[in-house]
């Protein structure tokens, strides 16, 4: 999801008047949020009619949340995030104090310099993966789990290849995290299927669900799992 630079553009000055600031930041918030509303929807291969049948709202009451022009409820903010499995992470900051309001265990938002978004750029890789990065190479784990699933999935294998075709839409660095709790189970029966869950997309990593759809697509995620895992004891073995 392509970010506006929205610290080169607070610094254009182009007016004393606070009032003027805060009509410019409230622009560019309604900008940005409806541009990513709208990518989601797109990527949920949703119409706003049919995503307006999911909200129980008229089509046009979509049509005005995606508009930059239209102010919005946070309610109905909300709403329409949630019918795409989205969340809204918010925070607040006052100087150099940055205040997280949303609640989301799995996520802290962090005041990062711009510096290390340029590190990232030259790097060739998105701000979050080169944290991920930083923290793998710097937060040593006592198994290296997380550590052994990035090399794997970064890796050209063929089983890594089809787990990252499989969740195309999640960085690596989301994928290991996901992976990473259903290695915390402790039957091996369980991290099975809760990797082959999380390769369907049906549920969070560690979840002890066993779906059942589509009987040969069942099979072959089961299959994908098993050597998924197969491959990552392969790993941990050659580097312990």
């Amino acid at each position: 999801m392509k970010k506006h630079n929205f610290q080169a553009w607070l610094q254009q000055k182009v007016s004393d008047d606070p009032e003027v600031i805060l009509a410019g930041k409230l622009e560019y918030l309604r900008l940005y949020l409806t541009d990513a509303m709208r990518q989601l929807r797109n990527k949920a291969g949703l119409t706003q009619a049919q995503l307006a049948e999911k909200l129980g709202v008229q089509q046009a009451a979509v049509s005005k949340l995606e508009s930059p022009l239209k102010e919005h409820e946070l309610e109905s903010v909300l709403h329409y995030l949630h019918r795409l499995d989205a969340d809204l992470l918010v925070a607040v900051k006052q100087g150099e104090e940055l205040y997280q309001v949303s609640d989301n265990e799995e996520v802290l938002l962090v005041d990062v310099p711009a510096s290390v978004a340029q590190r990232a750029s030259i790097a060739g890789i998105s701000l979050r993966d080169y944290v991920h990065k930083a923290i793998l190479q710097f937060s040593p784990q006592s198994d290296g789990v997380r550590k052994a699933l990035m090399m794997l999935l970064e890796s050209d294998d063929s089983v890594a290849v089809r787990v990252r075709e499989r969740l195309g839409g999640k960085s690596v660095s989301d994928i290991a995290v996901e992976l990473e709790k259903c290695l915390s189970l402790s039957e091996e029966d369980d991290q099975v299927y809760a990797v082959k869950n999380v390769l369907a997309g049906s549920v969070k990593g560690g979840g002890n669900y066993r779906d059942s759809g589509d009987e040969n697509d069942e099979i072959e995620l089961l299959d994908l799992a098993e050597q998924l895992l197969e491959k990552l004891a392969e790993i941990r073995g050659e580097s312990g």
